[in-house]
């Protein structure tokens, strides 16, 4: 028997709270718009797999760890079957750090979410689910060229984009309403910019209002391999509701061809592989990481420098950290995550070698730590591939940039699980 549990609880956080996404000198002051999170429990036989969605640009791979060790102790579902993938957005509340109100509001999302998904287990039904796909055009390549041969944030018209909108819906196989359904997409959710003060789900969230109302159930979008692509319009509301009519189009134009049946095939299933970082390098290159950082970010890199100063006075230059590499299978359909921000190339290379169509890979999945660019991409430089570490490093512990070949090796790691 197949069956399916939703559940969509509420994460607004408090007036005042910092935001994540821009370095912006004031906290959130306008909470016109709310944020959620939404759990679907996937029931099939003995398997039973957990698929949660936050609104955030993506919290630390141990603060989601402490989400999905709760949820695996209340629903006795193993940890590697629960996946928490984050929106993404960049009009956010901040979740790291010691200020008071962090500390309290991460608690009370945690809390919510957990409670969500208690509540999800409790409502299972029967269902049937349906995979459809088609492509829009809702991103565009950042990676501008730059005269000197570099890559800097800006458009690039010629560079690669995964334009697939791909949807799984599941309905009630009794009633024959829609239960849920979950949208796959590849746009940095940076419609809003650091001018902005007010809280949003930026583009997700407006999408998902239209497509709500429309519906009547819960739809979650997941977040593809948005590392190298922004959203085609940015910076205004009337960007946001571009954004928002275009993929709820896509996605209202898809739902009346998409064939339903049972779940035959269901399964959540994990890895982890320990990620080479680049060597520290000599000591005038990580003076001049740290510079480069300050001038083109503006951001204090002082905590990064002690930091890599103190591992190479004591002769540590080789660095690896834990990189964990999810599969969720539907039937025919399936999503790969990592908490990281692959580029476009990466979730193409894997859709062409499993010859699926809806085989997607994203992001933002089970934490963040940083950015994955391609191997290629690493001799055009840039924010996403020299600075971040910089900027995030301290946080999230990527001190240097992945290896070149990481991207690559994630793909491989993907194919083992999928053929396990």
């Amino acid at each position: 028997m197949s069956k399916i549990g939703v559940c969509k609880v509420d994460i607004t956080p408090p007036v005042g709270i910092d935001f994540v996404g821009y370095h912006k000198e004031t906290g959130i002051n306008n909470i016109e718009e709310r944020i959620y999170g939404t759990v679907f429990v996937f029931e099939k036989d003995e398997m039973k797999t957990v698929f949660i969605s936050i609104d955030n640009i993506g919290m630390l791979v141990e603060d989601t760890n402490i989400i999905r060790e709760r949820v695996a102790s209340r629903l006795h579902v193993p940890f590697e079957r629960i996946t928490v993938v984050y929106t993404h957005t960049h009009s956010g509340p901040e979740t790291v750090g010691e200020q008071a109100l962090v500390k309290s509001y991460k608690t009370s999302l945690v809390n919510n979410v957990v409670h969500g998904a208690v509540t999800a287990n409790n409502n299972l039904g029967l269902c049937e689910v349906g995979w459809s796909v088609t492509t829009g055009d809702i991103g565009i390549n950042r990676r501008e060229r730059t005269s000197d041969g570099r890559a800097k944030m800006g458009t690039n018209i010629e560079g690669v984009v995964d334009k697939r909108i791909g949807m799984l819906a599941i309905k009630n196989a009794e009633t024959k309403e829609l239960s849920g359904i979950i949208v796959f997409c590849t746009a940095h959710p940076n419609v809003l910019k650091g001018d902005s003060d007010a809280l949003s789900a930026d583009y997700p969230g407006m999408t998902r209002e239209i497509l709500e109302k429309v519906v009547n159930c819960p739809v979650i979008f997941v977040q593809g391999a948005a590392g190298n692509v922004n959203a085609k319009y940015r910076g205004s509301r009337e960007a946001l509701k571009q954004m928002a009519y275009t993929l709820s189009g896509h996605v209202l134009t898809m739902l009346p061809t998409v064939t339903y049946s049972p779940i035959v095939n269901l399964r959540t299933v994990s890895s982890t592989m320990q990620m080479k970082l680049k060597d520290i390098p000599e000591m005038n290159e990580i003076r001049s990481m740290a510079q480069l950082a300050e001038k083109q970010w503006g951001v204090n890199t002082d905590e990064w420098l002690t930091i890599v100063l103190e591992k190479y006075k004591q002769d540590i230059r080789q660095l690896r950290i834990d990189l964990e590499v999810q599969l969720f299978q539907v039937n025919d359909g399936m999503f790969s995550g990592i908490p990281m921000e692959p580029f476009s190339e990466t979730a193409l290379e894997m859709k062409e070698r499993l010859q699926n169509e809806i085989a997607f890979l994203g992001g933002y999945t089970n934490g963040y730590i940083c950015y994955l660019p391609t191997k290629e991409e690493f001799a055009y430089g840039g924010y996403e591939v020299e600075l971040s570490p910089v900027v995030y490093g301290p946080v999230t512990n990527l001190l240097m940039p992945p290896e070149e070949n990481t991207a690559e090796l994630v793909v491989k790691r993907v194919m083992e699980l999928y053929n396990a």
